[in-house]
């Protein structure tokens, strides 16, 4: 049976308060505790998730899934951003894009293709397509898209949109929101863009975004006897969103750096250490930085740092620092109430 976890489920239940909707109520309909979304490990089958945004279609809330989407945005740039800040280019981030999705494990998933002299962003969903407007579909391209035009310097606005579902009889939200010219009744929901974006250069260039992995860097470094060179600067970076991407791996790194395993090996024993002990000591500082950090979720944290699920990260960390990840900010949280104020 396929599931998701429950936390995916956060942003559906703030609209619901914020709309009158009552998701208590539409959650016990379904067959779930609605208690489950404050245990971050908790999960639920994909069914009773996607009969929960049915109920709330059937209420008559058409454009609530663009909403949702606009949300989700909001709560997810401050963790793609800083994917973003170990990338260089609009390319390097959007190839990251498929993996940054852990919550609603493989209930829908990105795919990035290349077409003529487009790049498409598509929608790979479980469900089967339906004639009905659908509220994921929805979420998904209006997150989407603003994450798109989030990134760069400049505008980034998608050429073409398409979608699954028939027409509905209003469609202003959906041109306010996405603001490209609408193709319903397509094989697949997907997001057209000029390939041209690809080399735009990121916001992170002009924001403290990039100011952050510095620091990120200067902290891991003043744990080892490294020196803050270029070399160090590049793998570092590297690491950092190889890790994101899933793909960190010594040949990974290697070729990315423009150099052979070989010398790359070669170089981490002049400094004494090895390249899988090398990870391990970046995932291990990155992974105390994004928990004393709430805009992260445990599960977020496990997909940045290259983990395809919370478990496999808390037992990792857990052998890093004596505790799992909800210890440690039940610690942090401690530590701050605490604290007393000077004077």
């Amino acid at each position: 049976m396929s599931i998701v976890y429950a936390s995916a489920l956060t942003v559906t239940a703030k609209m619901c308060n914020a709309l009158g909707v009552p998701f208590e109520a539409l959650a016990h309909k379904v067959g779930f505790d609605p208690d489950l979304l404050n245990r971050p490990d908790a999960t639920l089958s994909v069914d009773k998730y996607l009969r929960l945004h049915d109920e709330i279609m059937a209420m008559g809330k058409e454009d609530f899934g663009l909403l949702m989407g606009r949300i989700s945005y909001m709560e997810s740039f401050h963790l793609y951003m800083s994917v973003a800040s170990a990338s260089h280019t609009f390319r390097d981030w959007i190839n990251l894009l498929p993996a940054m999705n852990p919550a609603l494990g493989n209930l829908i998933s990105s795919i990035v293709k290349r077409k003529a002299d487009y790049l498409i962003l598509e929608m790979g969903f479980e469900r089967p397509a339906t004639p009905t407007r659908c509220l994921l579909t929805d979420n998904f391209l209006s997150s989407v898209a603003m994450l798109m035009d989030g990134f760069c310097m400049l505008p980034v606005r998608p050429v073409r949109v398409d979608v699954t579902y028939s027409q509905p009889a209003d469609t202003k939200m959906l041109n306010d929101v996405l603001r490209a010219p609408l193709y319903f009744n397509q094989p697949a929901s997907a997001l057209y863009y000029d390939k041209s974006i690809l080399d735009i250069p990121p916001l992170h260039v002009s924001t403290s975004v990039y100011d952050n992995m510095n620091e990120e860097l200067n902290e891991f470094l003043s744990h080892n006897s490294w020196t803050a060179d270029s070399f160090t600067t590049n793998l570092y970076s590297m690491i950092r969103h190889q890790l994101a991407s899933g793909e960190c791996t010594l040949k990974n790194v290697a070729e990315k750096l423009n150099m052979s395993s070989r010398t790359l090996q070669l170089r981490l024993q002049e400094r004494d250490t090895q390249f899988r002990h090398l990870v391990q000591q970046v995932r291990s500082s990155l992974a105390l930085k994004y928990l004393r950090d709430k805009n992260f979720s445990v599960i977020n944290i496990a997909i940045l740092l290259g983990y395809r699920d919370s478990t496999a990260f808390s037992t990792a960390f857990k052998s890093w620092h004596n505790c799992t990840p909800s210890e440690y900010r039940k610690k942090i949280a401690r530590q701050a109430t605490t604290q007393k104020p000077y004077g």
